[in-house]
Formats: structure tokens, C-alpha cells, sequence
């Protein structure tokens, strides 16, 4: 038996590589802290703020991850195959359920580092937040996805492609399409 030491060590095609081989606890519990909040903001975002249905998903997600391990292969990252899975369950859940498109957005607001900041700044940076959130939430959904997967999960292009199931010139595509309307957005509320 693997320590948790030596398994965190392990990359993460390794440890799914034991869970798909049976060992099952503690490679799973490395792979969820190594990865849920990243799959869980991308999951948020795309829901558009609705943290509940982000929740339901990424859980399902963990779900479905725990009974396809023996469809993992190795030669995708294993970030990547989480990913898949996360997108086809809100694709499916989008396509099952037209009202979830006008779900309500969650009124949490980001944190800001308010102890070194004058009221009037901490004002100003919290509109700004709110304003960028605004901008992304009001992008397509396939610009959204592409933003949210680059930024907040820190996925190469490469990796977003094989996420998405496109080429990767589409993902670039969609990437300065998504910058070129926010920056637009961002000026029209500037």
C-alpha cells in the first residue's frame, strides 16, 4: 500500500491507473484534492454562477469518473479525460433542460484584499470584478468555456482541445473572439 506521501508524489495518470486497478481510496482522495476546485470553478462558470447546479455536477462528475476508470488511457492527461466528463454531464443537463440557460446567478462575490486597500479603491475593484464576471457571463457559451478552462484551470490549448473536442486553431479562435467582445464589453461599461 502506496503512503500518502508516495502518492502524492504520483502523477495523476498513475493514480488513476490504481484506481482503475481496484486500489480506489486513497488515489481517488489525491486526485480530488489535486483537482476539484479547478473542475468545480470551470463548472460554476459554466453554469453561470448557479453553485448548486455546479455542485450536483462536479459531484456527478466524481461519480462517473469512479465508474468509467477502466475507459481511461493514458494517453490523455488525465485533467483532460475529468474535463470530458464534466462538459458532457452539463452538455447533457443543458440539452435535458432548457430553463437551466436562465438559471439564477449565485450572489457570492469574489474576495478582494481589502485590509491594504482605502474604501474608495476597494470600491472601485469590487465594480470592476463584478463588471469582468458580468462580461463573462455574457459571453457564448463556447467563448466562455474556452476563457474559463485557460484562466481558471490553467489549461494549456492543447489540453482545452482535447477537453472540448475541437481542433486546436478553434480553440484559438475562440479564445481571441472571446477577448476582442470582452474588451468591448469591458470599454461599453468603462
Amino acid at each position: 500500500m502506496e503512503t500518502a506521501a508516495e502518492l502524492a508524489a504520483l502523477p495523476d495518470e498513475d493514480l488513476m491507473l490504481l484506481v482503475a486497478n481496484g486500489l480506489v481510496e486513497k488515489p481517488a482522495t489525491e486526485l480530488f484534492r489535486r483537482h476539484n476546485r479547478a473542475l468545480f470553478n470551470f463548472i460554476a462558470w459554466q453554469c453561470q454562477g448557479n453553485t448548486a447546479q455546479a455542485e450536483d455536477i462536479a459531484q456527478r462528475t466524481w461519480e462517473k469518473l469512479m465508474t468509467r476508470c477502466a475507459d481511461y488511457r493514458p494517453q490523455a492527461a488525465f485533467r483532460t479525460f475529468l474535463f470530458q466528463i464534466a462538459r458532457n454531464l452539463w452538455l447533457d443537463l443543458r440539452r435535458s433542460a432548457a430553463e437551466s440557460r436562465h438559471a439564477e446567478l449565485d450572489e457570492t462575490r469574489p474576495e478582494t484584499p481589502s485590509e491594504d486597500l482605502a474604501p474608495e479603491a476597494e470600491l472601485a475593484l469590487r465594480q470592476n470584478l463584478d463588471q469582468v464576471r458580468q462580461a463573462l457571463l455574457a459571453l457564448p457559451a463556447n467563448q466562455r468555456e474556452v476563457v474559463v478552462l485557460r484562466f481558471f484551470s490553467e489549461m494549456s490549448l492543447e489540453e482545452i482541445a482535447h477537453t472540448v473536442g475541437e481542433g486546436f486553431e478553434t480553440v484559438k479562435s475562440r479564445l481571441r473572439y472571446a477577448f476582442a467582445r470582452l474588451r468591448r464589453e469591458l470599454e461599453a461599461r468603462a
